[in-house]
Order: C-alpha cells, then structure tokens, then sequence
C-alpha cells in the first residue's frame, strides 16, 4: 500500500520565513535575498535546460505564514506542460490563467474558506492579517495582492464546488452542467430514486405525511447588494449551478407585515438588492436547489414566486408539499393563476398534490384569529413539530456575513414528550362525556380532511356529584332508614341530615363572604325554623349551643356511624360544587381574583375534612386520586393557561380532567372544552407524527448515504479525458469520495443504533 502526506506535498516549494545573523542580532531575510531559485517542471534537484524566468524574477506566493517575493522558474523545455499546469502540479494556485505573476497556495486556500465558513472573517480581514505576518512594522511593505487574493478564492471555491459534487466526471463538461446540480442535498429530505423505499407513491393516504417535503420561506434585508459592478464586467462563475438563481402587489388583508410594507419604504438607492429571499428544508435549513435570489425593492411577491417554482423543479415528484411563510396566508391566494406568466418548466400540477401552507410559529400570534388556527404548525394534520423557521435559524449565522448530530438530540426528546401529550390526552378523554367526545372527534376529523369545514379550534361564544344531587339522594336513604326503623332523629322536621348540612353552611358563611343575597337568606331560614323547632321541645336556650359536626369531635369519642357518613357524603359534594364553581369562574370571570380565593379556601376546607374522615371511616385513598390538593398557580388557572411553556409542551391542570366536567352546562365552558380537548388531540398527534417523521428521517438519511456511495462509484468512468494521468486521477477521487460516503452511512447507523431500536419499539407499541 503507498502512503503520502498531504503537508509534505503541499510543501514541495518551501516558504519559509528566514533571518540571518548579521554579527550583532537577527535580521529578516528571504529566500529570494539568499539566491534561492524554485524550478518548476523536473523532480527537486534536476536543473532545467531551458528555464523561464516568472515575472522577471518578481513572483510572489501567498501562504499561510505571509506574502513571500521569490525568484520562480517555469521549464522551458520541449515537453513542458502550460505554465498554469506546472504552477498546480507543485500545489500553486495561478493568479490569472495567462503570464500569472503571482499564486497562493492550496493550503491558504483550504484554510481561508474554513476560517471564512467558521468565523466569517473576510478575504480583506484574511489578506490584511496574512500581510502583517509578513511585516508588523510597516517598514518593508510586501507587494499588493489583496486584488489577486480576492480573484483566486472566488476561482478556487467555484472549483471546488465542481469537483466535490462530481462535475468534473460530467461527460459533457462544465458547459453541460444543469441548474442545481452543484447543490448539497438534505439526505433527510424525500428524494424518489434516491432515498425513498419501493412503493412509497402507494402509500395509504393515513401515512402520506412521512413522505412529505417540507419547505420554510423568508427573506433577509441585512444582506443587501451595493450597485457597484454588473454582470457585464464582473461575470459570475456560479450560472444558476448551485443555490443562487441566475411586481405588482395586492394589499394584505391580514396583519402589516415588513415583508411586504418594505417593498415601497425600504431605501434602495445605491443598491442593486435590497436583501436576500430564500427556500430551505424546514427541517434541517438545507438549502433547495436554485432557491436563493436577490430582491429589489422589498419582497415582492412574484420574487417569491420564480423563487417557489425554481426551487420545485428538482422535487416534482414528491406528492405532499407543506410550506411555511410568514405570509402565506396572503402569499398562496394567487400562487396558481401567477403561475401562468412563468415558463412550462416551472409549472406544478397541484391538483395532484397534497399542499398545505403554515405560517411559522414564531410568527404566528401577530396574524389575525382566523389565520392563527387555519395556518398553524400546532394544529395541522401531519407537520410533527415542524415550527418553520428554518431560514431564520440559519440568518442567524449568515447575518455576519452582511458585515464582513441534531438527529440524535431530536429523537431523544421526542419519544418522552410523544408518551407524556398522549397520556394528558387519555386523562382528558376519560373525564368528558363518550357521547358528546364522539361527535368532537368526527367534527375535527372531518376538518383535518377538509380545512373549509366549521374549524374545531375556534372558540364559539363518572359524573361530579353536586351538593343538591346530594341532598336529594341522603334525603332518599333517610326515608328508607324510616322505614326500616334505622333512623334517629331530634324531631320529624329536625334530621341529622338537615342538622349536618345547616353546619356545613354556617361553615360556608363564615368562609366565604361572596355569599349571594338568596344564599344568606337560605341559611337564615334554616336558622329560624331550627330555632323554632328547638324552642317547642325545650325550654332552654339550646339554639346558643354549639353544633358539633361529627368530623370536629376527637377520635375518643364515639359517634354514630350514619353521622360521619351523612357529613362525607356532603363533604364530598360540597368539594365537587366547589370545583364545578372554580370551573366556572376560572373560565368566565377568572379575572376575579377574591372570588376564585374564596372557592379555593371552601374547596380545600372540605377536603381537609374529608381527610379526617376517611381515617375515622378506614377508607382508603382511592378518593384523593380524584380529589387533589389545589395549587393556587397551577391548578386554579383558565383553560388557555400556558405556564410560560410552548404550545406544544402545554398542559391542562387536574381540575379539567375530573369525571364529570362535561356535565356542568355553565355558558361558555363546554365550547372552551371543546376547542381544549382539541388543542390536547392536536399536541398528542403532532408529537407522535414527529416520532414516525423522525423514524423515516433516520432510514431516509441512510438510503441517501448508500445511494450517493453508489453514485460516486459509476463517476469514475463516466467522462473520458485524453490524459491516462487525469483518468486515473479521476477514478481514484470517485472511489475515494464513494468510501467517505460508506463510512458516513456506517458512522451515523453505529451512532443512532440504540435509538433507533427505542424508536421502532415506540411505534409497534403505540400501533397495537
């Protein structure tokens, strides 16, 4: 096996930087000072016959460690190749392809575009830096290359670009490259042929959404474009190959958006672009082939629109399309008939595709109501947790720009938040009414099917047993204990029953002052007529005696069983109302505070006693699954309450999800249960669509790995060169570049095994 390296190649015409002892210190020198001459075209140590000075002995070379000036000879001989090829064969970047006077290295090439792609540092930054490390004291000032620097990174980064996406094997040459073809694809994104398994187009439509391609829409007004040179004398290398692409306007009926307000207040004098627009993979801000061009003038909309339909043409296939826009509810109304106006190529038969158009989740809330739930990622059938900001992501680190392993970590969250959203939904679903949940759920289908349906998410204008109920179904077991010759009682109007109950709501005066008019007048009647009854059979004044609820009494006193479970029974309505009460405030009057402090207190003074019952009743603690301790912040708070958390991580407190919450009729509250059981379903389906997503993501970017491995593997023979030195190099960088494509598909299925197996295990359970 032969073995090489890299730096030594790179090193074959050595720059160092010298000094030389002059007696008394060390004084700076060069190569070219000391006679030393580089002879190019023969092995090191073979003198040329026939050399040829390079620019009169004046050639300067840019490298990593300064500007060198250097005495360069190109051979002169019969068989000697062009001075271009010479310069690149000992790794010499040329400065022109004619006479060059100057070259950089490979290696201040390599290093300057990752530096640039890392820290953004510019070629002037770079130049400027390179040019102090040859001289910081400004007393010898190297030759001015900055001009030429500029001119061979453009060069060099558009070769490369070439040469990495297999367009140096293209068996036409550079003159029969097609638009795109230089792109760097999303191996996660759906490519048919190329990473999608057989059949997929006969997909039931229930799992079409795992085969969709999602694409994220924005423009960026930092980036703009100075008018200082133009086509004409500054030709673009780039013709369309890659990224870059080679107005009249409705009134939003929507909110003001800058995307569209900047078309006519944004200043464009000096600018031959007023920003940049962009369309990416909404998943991982991959860029779409041909999808980047320049705006004039704002983002306008027939921008936007070559933009859409350029970027589609390598994507026809694909049938669910789903793109995210900050204004795509105005964007899409004309999107079809503008069509037209651009040529065949660009046309889309949607007709025949599922496409759905969002807004953005961060962009969302300054939309009107109407778009909030007709274009939002939280409540659309199939987009996972999709939030469609992908160009916004990736401004942020092109922004600087202007001036100058996610897959695991993804799959780790998913599968906990899937589990948690699908448990919060089958608590929910357990407390609402089976009838009235069927007809919710065939309301919300329908509309995921047909989005002009009546929408499920706006808000239109075992059961709790209630105090009353209560007291009908006590009143119901004391008679029957009548009749049996079970009950005791002071007098025939004056029951332990009624007794009880005048306690709890004498209790309740005390408790809670936002007693209606009626409710005093109710418990002062009771009052009376106690009274009355007491004076009949006594003389004392025992109505100034203290009533000892059965629950107050020490556990060393005896009392009658039927005593403690009259007061249970009616503890535990009085809790139940309580709740049905907070339902009621919280969601129609949950601005008053006081009001919701006083149902609390009641809430939590009957279930306080509850406790001490249910161990003078040996009950177990069964009831305390449904009856909970209040928490103020978390528990007490409206059905829209977000605790700070995003939508789709939100949860609903407890007290929504008791048995029966349906049944309280109160005006409002059954429509709020509604549109929230929706928006629990909605956050449920998402993130377990993410887990699928995320699933076929995984098997997609290995598909891609292996297809692109096998594509480099046929590049080796595909184009014919005239040269046995450039076949061989060209086969042997196909076979090179296939090999780094088999260790990134064996790299990321090693890194991703484990999880991919918790994966598959989540969705064969949830399928069964």
């Amino acid at each position: 096996m032969c073995h090489t390296c890299t730096v030594c190649v790179h090193e074959r015409q050595p720059l160092h930087r010298m000094e030389c002892w002059n007696g008394t210190s060390f004084q700076v020198t060069t190569l070219k000072a000391l006679g030393v001459c580089f002879q190019l075209g023969h092995p090191i140590g073979i003198r040329c016959i026939n050399p040829m000075s390079a620019s009169n002995n004046d050639f300067v070379i840019l490298d990593c460690n300064g500007v060198h000036e250097v005495r360069l000879d190109f051979c002169g001989c019969e068989s000697a190749q062009p001075h271009i090829t010479q310069l690149l064969r000992v790794c010499l970047f040329p400065s022109t392809t004619t006479d060059p006077k100057s070259a950089a290295t490979f290696r201040v090439l390599e290093y300057f575009q990752m530096l640039s792609f890392e820290s953004k540092a510019s070629v002037w930054e770079f130049y400027n830096t390179v040019a102090r490390l040859t001289d910081n004291m400004g007393i010898w000032v190297p030759k001015d290359c900055y001009e030429s620097f500029l001119r061979m990174i453009r060069e060099w980064r558009f070769i490369m670009q070439l040469k990495h996406c297999g367009q140096g094997h293209h068996p036409g040459g550079i003159k029969k490259i097609e638009a795109g073809t230089c792109t760097v694809l999303c191996p996660a994104c759906p490519h048919p042929s190329k990473n999608l398994p057989v059949g997929w187009e006969n997909t039931p439509l229930e799992f079409q959404f795992l085969y969709a391609l999602f694409l994220a829409i924005d423009a960026n007004f930092r980036l703009v474009l100075c008018n200082v040179s133009s086509d004409a004398i500054d030709l673009g290398l780039n013709r369309g190959y890659a990224f870059l692409v080679g107005n009249a306007q409705e009134k939003s009926t929507c909110s003001s958006h800058s995307a569209v307000s900047l078309a006519d207040t944004k200043a464009s004098h000096g600018l031959a672009a007023t920003g940049a627009e962009t369309i990416d993979c909404a998943w991982h801000n991959f860029k779409c082939p041909c999808s980047v061009g320049n705006l004039q003038n704002g983002e306008r909309y027939i921008n936007m629109d070559y933009l859409f339909f350029s970027s589609m043409c390598s994507s026809h296939s694909v049938h669910v399309l789903n793109i995210s826009y900050d204004i795509a509810c105005q964007w899409n109304k004309n999107l079809w008939s503008c069509m037209s106006a651009f040529p065949h190529k660009y046309h889309i038969n949607h007709n025949e595709k599922i496409i759905t158009f969002l807004v953005p989740k961060f962009h969302l809330p300054v939309h009107i109501a109407h778009c909030q739930t007709r274009f939002s990622f939280n409540f659309i059938k199939g987009v996972g947790q999709t939030d469609g900001e992908a160009p916004e992501h990736g401004w942020a680190d092109i922004n600087p720009l202007a001036t100058s392993t996610i897959l695991l970590r993804k799959y780790k969250a998913t599968v906990p938040e899937a589990e948690e959203r699908a448990h919060d939904l089958d608590k929910f679903e357990a407390a609402l009414d089976a009838d009235q949940l069927a007809g919710w759920r065939t309301d919300i289908e329908m509309w995921e099917l047909d989005c002009s349906l009546p929408n499920s998410f706006k808000v239109k204008a075992g059961a709790m047993v209630t105090q009353a109920a209560m007291h009908l179904a006590l009143s119901k077991t004391e008679a029957e204990e009548i009749e049996h010759g079970e009950h005791m009682s002071l007098d025939d109007d004056v029951s332990p029953l009624v007794l009880i109950s005048l306690g709890i709501e004498l209790e309740g005066q005390h408790i809670g002052q936002h007693a209606m008019d009626t409710q005093k007048a109710k418990i002062l009647q009771h009052i009376n007529i106690l009274h009355r009854r007491i004076d009949t059979w006594s003389c004392d004044k025992v109505h100034k005696i203290n009533l000892f609820l059965p629950s107050s009494l020490p556990s060393s006193l005896p009392c009658d069983v039927h005593l403690l479970r009259y007061e249970w029974d009616l503890r535990e309505a009085q809790a139940n109302d309580a709740l049905s009460d907070l339902h009621t405030v919280i969601n129609m009057t949950y601005h008053l505070y006081n009001q919701i402090n006083a149902i609390l207190v009641e809430y939590t003074t009957a279930r306080d006693v509850l406790v001490i019952l249910a161990s003078k009743l040996g009950k177990n603690d069964d009831w305390q699954r449904i009856l909970k301790p209040l928490d103020r912040t978390k528990d007490a708070v409206p059905l829209k309450h977000d605790e700070g958390k995003t939508v789709s991580q939100q949860n609903i407190s407890w007290i929504w999800k008791m048995a029966g919450v349906s049944n309280n009729q109160e005006e409002g509250l059954q429509d709020s249960l509604h549109v929230e059981w929706c928006k629990v379903r909605a956050r449920a389906h998402r993130w377990e669509e993410e887990v699928l997503l995320l699933h076929q993501e995984m098997c997609c970017v290995l598909a891609f790995f292996e297809w692109q491995a096998g594509w480099w593997d046929t590049q080796g023979t595909q184009r014919q060169f005239v040269s046995h030195e450039f076949m061989e190099g060209a086969l042997a960088y196909a076979h090179h570049q296939a090999t780094l494509h088999h260790r990134m598909s064996t790299h990321f299925r090693y890194n991703t095994r484990l999880i991919y197996h918790v994966m598959e295990c989540w969705i064969d359970r949830t399928r069964k």
